[in-house]
């Protein structure tokens, strides 16, 4: 342990793929008009070619799927060229099964490939890519890779699953079909939520007790049958019992993606937190903790409990509580109830539309004694830190959870509002045809403050002209209020005034509600900031008033941290295996190896 770190240089190609996989992370990407589907090729190069002059010496193409771009084997053959030792590839498997495709991949230098296997059957396994016979064909390439062993071009293979609630109860029948294969090395990864796959993705994610039992039956297979586990997205703390069958090398290696600062691998990594047992562990620096939409809802439900509690402290009697995307309604309706219990006299639940469990949870909120559900726009920014919303904005989030709104709150206590900014786009989306739904039950219009949003090219007459054109609207507000949390001397002095004159008493100000500061806030009353850094840390921002925002930290799960004697024991007993970690294992039966170049890969078939 504490040897020399490989440096890898990690180059997402683009989005486009063959399969349609439920739990893709880029899933909405390929949908947004105008996103760029594949990266510029003269870009890749140059991504490559600053590795090379930067001590990169092993490179990961990952996507969508690499292998559709018409340029692919042209840059694995120029990345070998600039020096690249390995080359690399995370695929489906669908082109390289074939075997004049495949030999051409070793023949330009690929070393190396992840193939995608979700299921231990072709049943499961299509079902989850949404691609019929991707199991047969990524079966068929692992073969192509497996029978490379003895030649001089071998090409190492492991496989990637992404475990979830239609595979899980079948994880270690699958383990053994790859195992049977030849594949001595699995990663196991969980499914992780995004603003793009948040729709299809949060029916299939799995609760971190099933996540953590699911793994660790496979690490158990791998130490009585010989072949490891590599975690991906979890912290190996969980499975401290069976690090026997975790490939431990992979946590003493430090991957760079092409985007980094140079910290790598060794910074905090965005939307993960830190455990209890981080403290103590041996690999505390290169594990960057548990995603934030793996953990339990006892724990989101209980970091926004004690916000509440330690901000109903002062004098304020309205509050907005915003980013509890990953609350399910049930956790949502205790959070709306804490607030209620902790004397604010109006809850105002802030949504960007992309809430777990959809309309339930508005009914959930509602139920539990909210005052008022505001639809949160935001138009497409270049500046944000998620793709989704630099690209596209939420518009279609937001219009399929305004007909779920209107229906919700139709003859209750209950009122609805949508907030935008006072610009063009604002008003676009006003009038776009998905917020008709709403005018049965007439919402309120609320303003971001201009000045907030658009810095020094806010013009000062954009206020009048927007609040011109609210006449236009396919609904009628319920009034038009400028939201204003925490004004500054400055804008209660200076810019308040202004823009009162300028609304010409058509809207009022609202300067009393104010937004609970927690670590999942995002700037401007946002949906949750799943890509922002410091979830586990205390800090304070201008989006809070100055207030401190609390770390997010887990304290249901329960882990003890993994100790060198740990890692010691673990490496001393895979010793005692025969195949070396990652290692060429095998090729199946019947494969004879060619002594010189790739081999003719071996036909289709069932295993």
């Amino acid at each position: 342990m504490g040897g020399t770190h490989s440096r890898t240089l990690t180059i997402e190609t683009g989005v486009l793929c063959n399969n349609r996989c439920v739990f893709c992370y880029q899933k909405a990407l390929r949908t947004v008009r105008g996103f760029p589907q594949l990266v510029p090729g003269d870009e890749v190069r140059a991504r490559i070619r600053w590795g090379a002059e930067n001590g990169y010496d092993e490179l990961s193409l990952t996507g969508g799927e690499p292998t559709v771009r018409p340029d692919f084997l042209d840059l694995v053959r120029f990345a070998r060229e600039q020096g690249m030792r390995r080359v690399a590839i995370t695929t489906n498997g669908w082109r390289l099964a074939r075997p004049e495709v495949f030999v051409a991949a070793a023949e330009a230098g690929l070393t190396s490939m992840g193939v995608s296997v979700h299921g231990a059957t072709a049943e499961q396994h299509d079902a989850l890519t949404g691609h019929e016979g991707s199991w047969l064909r990524a079966l068929q390439t692992i073969r192509n890779a497996l029978a490379t062993r003895g030649t001089s071009r071998i090409v190492r293979v492991n496989t990637f699953t992404v475990v979830n609630r239609l595979n899980h109860g079948r994880l270690v029948d699958l383990a053994d079909v790859l195992r049977n294969l030849g594949v001595r090395l699995m990663v196991l990864q969980p499914t992780i939520l995004s603003k793009s796959n948040f729709e299809d993705a949060a029916a299939v994610a799995l609760d971190l007790p099933d996540l953590v039992a699911a793994i660790r039956a496979v690490a158990l297979r791998g130490i009585e049958r010989g072949f490891r586990v590599k975690l991906f997205n979890m912290p190996p703390c969980l499975f401290r019992d069976v690090l026997a069958g975790v490939e431990i090398d992979h946590y003493e290696r430090a991957t760079w993606k092409e985007h980094d600062d140079g910290a790598g691998a060794f910074a905090e990594e965005p939307g993960y937190v830190r455990l209890d047992a981080c403290a103590g562990c041996a690999l505390t620096r290169i594990c960057p903790g548990l995603h934030v939409t793996l953990l339990p809802q006892e724990d989101l439900a209980a970091h926004m409990e004690d916000c509440i509690a330690a901000f109903s402290a002062g004098d304020r009697h309205r509050v907005w509580v915003a980013g509890t995307d990953l609350l399910t309604p049930e956790g949502l309706g205790r959070v709306v109830r804490k607030a209620r219990l902790g004397g604010f006299e109006e809850v105002t639940l802030a949504t960007g539309g992309s809430h777990r469990g959809g309309r339930r949870a508005l009914e959930a909120a509602v139920a539990a004694g909210v005052s008022e559900v505001v639809l949160v726009h935001h138009a497409r920014d270049p500046g944000s830190g998620d793709r989704i919303l630099c690209h596209a904005g939420n518009d279609r989030f937001l219009a399929r959870t305004a007909a779920d709104l209107a229906e919700v709150v139709a003859g209750r206590d209950v009122r609805a509002g949508v907030l935008v900014n006072p610009d063009q786009a604002g008003l676009d989306f006003l009038l776009s045809d998905g917020l008709r739904s709403l005018a049965g039950v007439p919402p309120a219009l609320r303003l971001r403050t201009p000045w907030r949003e658009g810095g020094p090219s806010w013009e000062i007459g954009m206020v009048a002209r927007f609040l011109a054109e609210v006449t236009r609207l396919p609904f009628r507000p319920a009034e038009t209020v400028f939201h204003v949390p925490w004004p500054t001397p400055l804008e209660a002095a200076v810019q308040l005034p202004a823009a009162a004159v300028l609304a010409l008493g058509a809207a009022r100000f609202d300067l009393v509600s104010a937004v609970l500061p927690t670590a999942l806030l995002a700037p401007a009353n946002s949906v949750v900031n799943w890509s922002g850094p410091c979830l586990g840390h205390d800090r304070t921002d201008r989006w809070t008033g100055g207030l401190p925002v609390p770390a997010l930290k887990s304290r249901a799960v329960r882990a003890r941290p993994v100790t060198r004697e740990a890692l010691q024991a673990a490496v001393a007993a895979q010793a005692q295996q025969h195949t070396p970690p990652g290692g060429p294992p095998p090729g199946p039966p019947g494969a004879r190896p060619a002594p010189g170049g790739p081999p003719r890969p071996t036909p289709a078939r069932r295993p």
